[in-house]
């Protein structure tokens, strides 16, 4: 596990209850205080991203939005008020951090990895998810590892640290692969399906939803190459209001304790999906069990 991994670890140990009027590090007053007042809460979730972050029969969806409900059901019980709204909003990949930074939401609840150089932008909470970057491609074209795709045209979504790795890995192997940067994940989806592209880079456990939500998954590989070590997945807050965080991470520390956050595991990476019939089937990684384990204390 990375330094920054363990920090943020240690912090969910340290969750404690917060109070409406404490303050962020600059005297700005704390989004506690914001959503006391206004008993509403904004969150910022991407469709398209199963089983993280969905929008399913016109509602959003998925293991982090179910994460994040639990943790609004702490705050307004830490806030002492009778309910507490929930705004969803929807946020383009390429401009979370600007949203969160210019306060367009409270938290974003998707799929974001937490890097040292981001959290000096935003903030975030403890652990939620580890993941590993591989790719997918077509069965039959026989692609195992990334040497596989030398030359060739990659998908990856513009703004994610798999487009880092792979930009990284392209210039210190001499792969000449061509990188093909997509908006969203089932824009990059679809350039491998139809050729236009050799394989998609991305969170392997991304990869395995929508492989499994895809009526002919058979057809598609992922790789057992993995492009660096194992990261951290956070949910994204304002830079700066520990005491937000606090609340936050107490929320999740609630969740782990109780049992919920494995019933929500279970629900998002274990049970076939009604209307496909299949599921990403992907039990507890080593790292989630060790994080859940800290926060139960």
């Amino acid at each position: 596990m990375t330094a920054t991994i363990l920090a943020v670890a240690i912090l969910a140990g340290a969750a404690a209850t917060c109070w409406a009027g404490e303050s962020t590090a600059d005297d700005r007053p704390s989004v506690l205080r914001k959503i006391a007042a206004a008993k509403r809460i904004t969150i910022g979730y991407r469709a398209g991203y199963p089983p993280y972050s969905d929008l399913v029969d016109g509602k959003p969806a998925g293991y982090v939005i179910d994460l994040c409900q639990q943790v609004v059901d702490t705050l307004r019980q830490t806030l002492g008020i009778d309910r507490l709204e929930i705004d969803f909003v929807s946020i383009p990949m390429a401009a979370r951090f600007v949203m969160m930074r210019e306060g367009h939401m409270d938290m974003e609840c998707a799929a974001t990895t937490i890097t040292a150089e981001r959290q000096q932008q935003v903030g975030f909470s403890a652990p939620i998810f580890f993941t590993a970057t591989r790719f997918v491609s077509l069965r039959r074209n026989g692609y195992k590892t990334f040497a596989d795709l030398a030359g060739r045209t990659v998908a990856s979504l513009a703004g994610t640290t798999e487009t880092v790795k792979l930009n990284a890995a392209n210039r210190q192997r001499n792969l000449h692969i061509a990188i093909l940067l997509c908006r969203e994940d089932r824009e990059a989806f679809a350039a491998v399906t139809t050729e236009r592209a050799a394989a998609y880079v991305m969170d392997d456990v991304l990869l395995a939803g929508v492989m499994a939500g895809w009526g002919r998954s058979d057809d598609l590989a992922m790789s057992e190459e993995t492009l660096g070590p194992t990261e951290a997945y956070g949910i994204m807050l304002p830079l700066g209001d520990d005491a937000f965080a606090r609340a936050v991470n107490a929320g999740l520390q609630a969740s782990a304790a109780s049992g919920r956050w494995n019933q929500i595991y279970d629900r998002w990476f274990l049970t076939p999906d009604p209307s496909t019939g299949r599921s990403p089937n992907l039990p507890l990684s080593p790292d989630l069990k060790a994080s859940l384990a800290r926060l139960r204390g």
